[in-house]
């Protein structure tokens, strides 16, 4: 099944132009120091607030001008140019950003005490569980006298000793356990849902979860099959045009069999597959997900090529259809029902705009408590050294499969060399001046109404004919039954980058499970914070990656199990159909059908045009007289090496009524 590949560093945006006014504006806003402090030491005496914020300040109050913003983390270097005010930062640095989108892919944000522009292709933003609502904020200012030094210390501490646990994030952002978004799932907040915005009763909209986007998993743990197996087909590929005969596609008519006799046909480019693909990939993130055929330009209109790739599509949307997650999901049932163009165009937007994506996939799926013990390392470890087994003992099925598919054709060539040889014998088929295969009759005699002769040319030009019959039967064999068998098995190829998503997934999990298992310091409690809730999500992120270990496992048995049948299934018909012809052929030859056929004169064969495209390639007979002359110019070789070569010479020549020259130093064998 395909890989996704590492992304290169994004190209920087087109630049955005900042006057100091614009740049100095949104960093001033005063926030009031928390629990948390901001710097090394504070201040030997406190700055005054800002006389424009017309805030008055209480006695006893201690509020400092700081900027406010949100956490990011640099993914790559980036070297800001100061006449634009931009920052220069490298990866991994951590940058404050004080305004969020700016303006064409920039932000504002701080770093050292420099402020400047960022591209946001370029960070990613570090959520903070211990991070304060700004609701709260205010009610937290530094009272001088209020809160104690110890009381401050432990909840410092334990703020710190949580974040050394669970809130650093990974710095490779392109791991699978990132990119699939289950380390945002983690570390989102503690409570099991996304941080709250502040509501205004303007917001009544509540986002509807449908039965769609709700998954089960059951005990085992294995995906609970929400709708029934159904079969597609992927037939009658046909080109078009449009645009005057300036663009060319394939369009691949698509059937779906469902339970009860029910049939849907819509048709599909190859492009709407890979949207498709494209689609459920950002939806689905955490499954493993089919390889979809890869494009090709060259010879895309060539008909070898057209059917290869029907055939990778029947076998891609299969494997979707027969996923317990994909199935029911409203992407493919749109994809596979949709039949109106300005339908499709609707649909297609709506699903561009989903919201539950990527992480958000975790929180809606449900699973019995205690379905996994402590992550299953075990399972895991196993099912990795399983890929890595069969990835490695692949190559030998794949060579073989396909030596068997070359000997085949094979096959093939040499009944229709042996066919066409007969049909030349027995016609003569041009012999050349001077020389007379056939009589009158067309029969394989120099006798003139030959009865007999005239049996036997007929019969045998049955015989070619049946033979050119078997080596249609290999051709048709090999395309129905060996190329499947071969493609299908090509799929398996490399099943450890298939599995790796699901590996690095459960391996980060458990990491961080282990993190929190390990986290038994009371001092590490905060109250912003529930380790049970965030232990409860690593259960989840179990449960999913285990119940597709379960369903790799029942696809992988799926797969063999009826390409075997179908490869043993197709033996069987295809040695039948040859054992018929063969027996017919063989009927020709008894009486009185073979008596028979010498009453009407015989007939041209269709193959006889054909003669002349197949040339034989015959071996050259060896004489005596070319051994006799080898051992001659071997004897003149040998002459000037005094009696050593005599002995050879005649030993080289007595040899040529015996075996070899040695025999009379080693004996017969």
């Amino acid at each position: 099944m395909s890989t996704k590949q590492r992304p290169a560093v994004p190209p920087k945006p087109a630049r955005l132009s900042m006057g100091a006014r614009k740049l100095t504006s949104p960093i001033t806003t005063p926030r009031s120091l928390t629990e948390q402090p901001l710097f090394e030491s504070p201040p030997s005496s406190p700055s005054p607030k800002t006389p424009s914020t017309g805030e008055s300040t209480p006695v006893g109050t201690v509020s400092f001008s700081v900027p406010v913003g949100r956490q990011a983390r640099a993914l790559y270097d980036f070297e800001g140019e100061p006449e634009f005010r931009e920052l220069s930062f490298f990866a991994g640095d951590v940058l404050n950003v004080l305004r969020e989108q700016l303006a064409e892919g920039w932000s504002m944000a701080e770093k050292d005490g420099i402020t400047g522009l960022v591209p946001d292709s370029y960070i990613t933003y570090i959520n903070e569980f211990n991070e304060v609502p700004p609701s709260t904020l205010a009610a937290m200012r530094y009272q001088v006298g209020g809160i104690s030094h110890a009381q401050s210390q432990v909840h410092m501490n334990g703020s710190i000793r949580y974040n050394s646990i669970i809130g650093r994030r990974q710095l490779n952002r392109f791991s699978w356990f990132v990119t699939t978004g289950v380390e945002e799932y983690l570390l989102d907040d503690g409570n099991g849902q996304e941080i709250p915005q502040a509501k205004t009763s303007n917001d009544e909209e509540i986002e509807e979860v449908s039965e769609s986007d709700k998954h089960y998993v059951q005990s085992g743990p294995s995906w609970l099959e929400k709708a029934p197996i159904f079969k597609v087909l992927v037939h009658s590929p046909e080109r078009r045009v449009k645009l005057g005969g300036m663009s060319e596609y394939t369009i691949f008519h698509v059937t779906s069999l469902f339970p009860g006799g029910i049939q849907v046909s819509v048709e599909r480019r190859f492009s709407q597959f890979e949207w498709l693909y494209n689609m459920l990939c950002a939806k689905f993130g955490a499954l493993v997900l089919p390889p979809l055929p890869e494009k090709q330009f060259a010879g895309r209109f060539n008909d070898d090529f057209i059917q290869r790739r029907r055939r990778a599509l029947e076998r891609f949307i299969n494997r979707l259809a027969r996923h317990p997650v994909i199935r029911y999901s409203d992407l493919l049932t749109h994809f596979l029902s949709c039949q109106s163009d300005s339908e499709w165009r609707r649909r297609e937007k709506e699903f561009e705009q989903d919201k539950i994506l990527g992480y958000k996939f975790f929180q809606h799926v449900y699973h019995p408590e205690f379905n996994v013990d402590d992550g299953d390392l075990e399972t895991v470890e196993k099912f990795e050294a399983f890929a890595r087994s069969m990835e490695k003992l692949m190559p030998w099925v794949n060579e073989a499969s396909q030596a068997h598919k070359d000997s085949m054709t094979e096959c093939q060539r040499q009944y229709r060399r042996v066919s066409y040889s007969l049909l030349r014998l027995i016609t003569g088929h041009n012999v050349g001046d001077g020389f007379a295969g056939n009589n009158e009759d067309g029969a394989w005699c120099w006798r003139d109404g030959c009865q007999a002769c005239l049996n036997l040319t007929k019969a045998v030009q049955s015989v070619s004919e049946s033979l050119q019959s078997v080596a249609d039967l290999y051709e048709s064999y090999i395309n129905d039954n060996c190329v499947p068998l071969c493609e299908n098995l090509r799929d398996y190829s490399n099943p450890m980058s298939t599995c790796l998503p699901i590996i690095d997934m459960h391996m980060g999990t458990y990491k961080r499970y282990k993190d929190i298992a390990d986290a038994s310091d009371p001092m590490a409690e905060d109250e912003n914070v529930d380790l049970e809730t965030i232990s409860s999500r690593c259960d989840t992120v179990f449960n999913v990656t285990l119940a597709e270990i379960d369903r790799i496992h029942d696809e992988r048995v799926w797969d063999f199990k009826e390409n075997t049948k179908q490869y043993l299934d197709g033996q069987i018909e295809f040695y039948e159909k040859i054992l018929e012809e063969l027996r017919q052929a063989r009927a020709t030859f008894d009486d009185p059908h073979y008596s028979s056929l010498s009453q009407t004169p015989r007939e041209t064969s269709k193959y006889e045009a054909m003669i002349d495209s197949q040339r034989p390639v015959l071996a050259r007979p060896v004489s005596m007289a070319s051994v006799s002359s080898m051992t001659t110019m071997m004897g003149g070789v040998v002459d000037g090496v005094g009696s050593m070569g005599s002995f050879l010479k005649r030993t080289a020549r007595s040899s040529i009524a015996k075996t070899t020259m040695f025999e009379g130093w080693w004996g017969r064998s």
